[in-house]
């Protein structure tokens, strides 16, 4: 949400801290959110290597606007602007949007690294494709389940994941080496 100053608040976080007693949290909602954030840092890491491209077209820019439009929407869905009184049931009653917005951020990521060319596709590895396929696949499911044990534990192996690519991730390599 916007705050006073007109700055976004995009994941809510903010407003969250800000009035903690006003919702009963949910763990796995919490996870995610923590998911959320991992891959937003890890996004914009990888999207400033684009400060490289010599030539925009309107085609790119309009790309990377949708790509970031999507994972604001994934934002919005894990804190809107009207805090709701529970987590838990909140989480529920928008996991179809959550996790469809999930898949759509998935296909447009691999478009991304198609974009990047040939050589990016082929370092990625057979890993890139399995995981991403998993991860759809797996978001489709959390769309159709309620169940809490599926939630919690597909939230647990995302941020393990995350961590584990975040491992291998070269951070402190210039982007634009």
């Amino acid at each position: 949400g916007a705050n006073e100053a007109g700055e976004t608040d995009s994941l809510g976080v903010g407003r969250f801290i800000g009035t903690p007693r006003r919702a009963k949290t949910y763990w796995v909602h919490l996870v995610w959110s923590a998911y959320t954030l991992i891959y937003l840092i890890a996004f914009w890491w990888w999207e400033f290597q684009l400060s490289t491209v010599e030539v925009w077209t309107v085609q790119l820019y309009l790309f990377l606007i949708l790509y970031s439009t999507l994972l604001y929407l994934v934002c919005v869905v894990l804190y809107p602007m009207d805090q709701p009184a529970d987590f838990d049931e909140y989480f529920f009653l928008r996991r179809k949007w959550f996790f469809g917005l999930w898949i759509s951020v998935y296909l447009v990521d691999i478009a991304d690294s198609a974009l990047k060319g040939r050589a990016h596709l082929a370092g990625l590895g057979m890993e890139y494709w399995l995981t991403s396929a998993v991860f759809i696949v797996l978001c489709a499911a959390a769309i159709a389940s309620r169940s809490r044990r599926f939630h919690g534990a597909f939230a647990v192996a995302m941020v393990a994941h995350a961590g584990y690519q975040l491992s291998w991730t070269p951070w402190l390599v210039s982007a634009t080496s």
